[in-house]
């Protein structure tokens, strides 16, 4: 191709939160941007600080109700529908009414569900351009509206529901860790028991039940603290139960680079989580050369293996007991080797080029 392909990435939250799907769209387009002609569509992050590193490309906002906005709360309780539905729909009310012109792109890519069926609602004269990068799908009918052929999976779970719910065959790309994430050096036994725990802070996480186990453990007594990363509908709360002699800090949103900073000081990653749609926070964790404790969840097992520590699901007793065991050094520095290892065959160098060839041959569709 002779003139540099122009390439759309739509993720309403990139800009103001890192963690799952939006750490995909970031760590894609940091890969792309020397490849393609690059713009990312997102929206106005709270606070207007911007959470990603934006230099050799476009980065467009719009205003929208986003998932934990006041309004969006509101609205969802009266349509009785999920928060991101609400918000998909209000980013893209705002991109009808931005001027911005699609047209100009060669291929555009979504990265929800809910934007993907959206974005081939409205703009039907453009369908051949797009691609749908997703974490999975749960709607009814999606597949009806959507072409199986337009849609790649990220992490292996989503394909083989997919296939059984629904008949269609999807393709699916790995996980990938960021190379920021690794340390300098192998990772010595730390001097500091800090547990750290990095996500979204909503119920499907239970970073209120960690905090809750952590304060009744004794492990505060015991000379451990716990580091609590992420925003979300919980932080009030939690801010309010974690009083300065908890132990507990609650670090809000951070950087990706200020996380990898903080891992690489961390004793444990612990995540109690019922809902991990790629477990990038367990690979970071891995790549930081840390132990990591959280639920034997399919979505996690089935490429994690026996890396992780699994605890029996919130309860109290199993995770005190894999938490302590830790204390033994040499089973420390074993479980992190092996970690550091692992994540080591897993970059996003690898997958951004995977995924430049999936868009390249959307374009080759077009030309």
């Amino acid at each position: 191709m002779s003139a540099q392909m122009k390439v759309l990435l739509i993720s309403p939250t990139v800009a103001g939160y890192i963690g799952g799907t939006e750490t995909v769209v970031s760590q894609l387009s940091q890969r792309l941007k020397d490849s393609v002609a690059l713009t990312v569509l997102s929206a106005v992050p709270p606070g207007g600080e911007v959470l990603i590193d934006t230099r050799g490309y476009e980065l467009l906002t719009l205003p929208f109700l986003g998932r934990d906005s006041r309004a969006n709360r509101v609205l969802s309780k009266l349509l009785m529908t999920s928060r991101f539905k609400i918000e998909s729909f209000s980013f893209f009310r705002s991109l009808r009414r931005s001027g911005i012109d699609l047209t100009r792109f060669d291929v555009i890519a979504t990265f929800y569900e809910a934007d993907a069926l959206l974005l081939h609602k409205q703009y039907p004269s453009l369908r051949k351009r797009f691609r749908h990068l997703l974490p999975g799908v749960s709607m009814r009918g999606f597949f009806r509206r959507v072409p199986a052929e337009d849609v790649v999976f990220f992490g292996y779970r989503a394909a083989p529901r997919a296939k059984r719910k629904w008949g269609v065959d999807v393709q699916s790309l790995p996980l990938g860790v960021d190379d920021q994430f690794f340390p300098a050096a192998p990772r010595a036994y730390p001097r500091e028991k800090r547990l750290v725990f990095v996500g979204r802070l909503d119920q499907s996480k239970h970073v209120d039940w960690l905090a809750g186990f952590f304060a009744g453990s004794g492990l505060a007594q015991k000379g451990y603290r716990l580091d609590i990363i992420g925003d979300g509908p919980l932080f009030s709360s939690l801010q309010a139960a974690c009083g300065p002699d908890s132990g507990i800090r609650l670090l809000g949103r951070q950087r990706a680079d200020q996380v990898a900073a903080i891992l690489h000081d961390a004793f444990l990653l612990l995540h109690p989580t019922d809902l991990e749609s790629f477990g990038l926070t367990i690979l970071e964790g891995m790549a930081a050369g840390l132990p990591v404790i959280t639920h034997a969840l399919d979505s996690v097992t089935i490429w994690a293996g026996k890396h992780p520590r699994y605890a029996a699901h919130l309860d109290a007793t199993s995770w005190l007991q894999e938490i302590v065991r830790f204390e033994e050094r040499d089973y420390w520095e074993q479980v992190s080797a092996d970690n550091l290892a692992f994540a080591r065959g897993l970059t996003w160098d690898r997958i951004a080029k995977q995924v430049l060839n999936i868009l390249q041959d959307k374009k080759t569709v077009e030309v």
